[in-house]
């Protein structure tokens, strides 16, 4: 059965320049995808911070839809316009769309009416089907218009829903946490959302430093922790044996009664390491693993 998923925020870019407006602007190599392909991308202020993450879809040579994790779509509009100058684009923000998610290939198939062996995107009319990355086979699925009616809307199904992206380093960034972390803080290079080869685009100097030269400070770290409240993201942690030091959670989602995984962004740290929140006494936090390969 699909499961019922908060409706996305959805940014629509059209027209004869769209695809260059894009590579010009957002941090992953637009121009590869080809059509009915879909990336991780991201819009970084001049100084490397992230100012948006998202999917990017390419529906065709002049039609791309931006997927937001985290923000207001009209809000990501106003920014970019500034930068549009001459370029033949045109944006809206798409406000119909709905989101489901598959974790049965069959079932997804015969949502989009797709042949087996599909991969990456799929665009079937109004629906558009996003292979998701992880171990797991799962697809988000955007469909315009009524969802279908037959939907799993528990706690139980968002909540594996959503534990599935934090173990496969999926950041939901809020508005409050905008421009405020540098690509790498956030795991964004496993997911390709930003590159070190295509030409120059806003922060790319500071990403291209980082991953050339070394000296990132913190790093996306995977957390298993209990409370007896989901922590909320911008929740302090605090690393138990270095006062003063600590970092920020990203998301976090429930695995089972009382416990669950988290991401956050913090210093390097061990596996095991264990970290406590101000704000939510009696938590506790503890690192599982390290997004990403922190060899500085």
């Amino acid at each position: 059965m699909p499961i019922a998923l908060p409706s996305p925020e959805v940014l629509e870019i059209t027209g004869a320049d769209a695809v260059a407006f894009a590579h010009a602007q957002f941090a992953s190599d637009v121009s590869a995808l080809a059509n009915r392909q879909w990336q991780w991308s991201a819009w970084l202020s001049a100084q490397g911070r992230v100012r948006a993450f998202f999917r990017i879809v390419r529906i065709d040579d002049q039609r791309l839809l931006l997927v937001l994790q985290g923000g207001k779509a009209e809000a990501l509009r106003a920014a970019l316009a500034a930068y549009v100058f001459r370029a033949k684009v045109q944006m809206r923000v798409a406000g119909s769309w709905h989101a489901i998610g598959f974790d049965r290939i069959a079932d997804v198939l015969d949502c989009l009416g797709a042949a087996p062996g599909m991969t990456d995107a799929v665009v079937a009319g109004d629906r558009i089907g996003i292979a998701m990355p992880g171990p797991e086979p799962r697809w988000y699925v955007l469909g315009e218009g009524q969802p279908p009616a037959v939907v799993d809307a528990s706690p139980a199904a968002s909540d594996r829903w959503n534990a599935a992206d934090v173990a496969a380093g999926i950041v939901h960034l809020s508005e409050s946490q905008a421009d405020r972390f540098l690509p790498s803080w956030l795991g964004l290079e496993e997911l390709a959302a930003v590159s070190v080869r295509k030409g120059c685009y806003p922060g790319q100097e500071i990403v291209a430093r980082l991953h050339f030269k070394g000296g990132n400070k913190r790093w996306l770290q995977q957390l298993a922790f209990r409370a007896d409240a989901i922590p909320v993201p911008g929740t302090s942690l605090e690393i138990d044996d270095d006062a003063g030091a600590g970092g920020e959670l990203l998301r976090a989602a429930w695995t089972g009664s009382g416990q669950g995984l988290a991401l956050a962004t913090l210093p390097k740290l061990p596996a095991g390491a264990a970290l406590s929140a101000p704000a939510m006494p009696g938590a506790t936090f503890r690192v599982v693993s390290t997004i990403g390969n922190p060899s500085d």
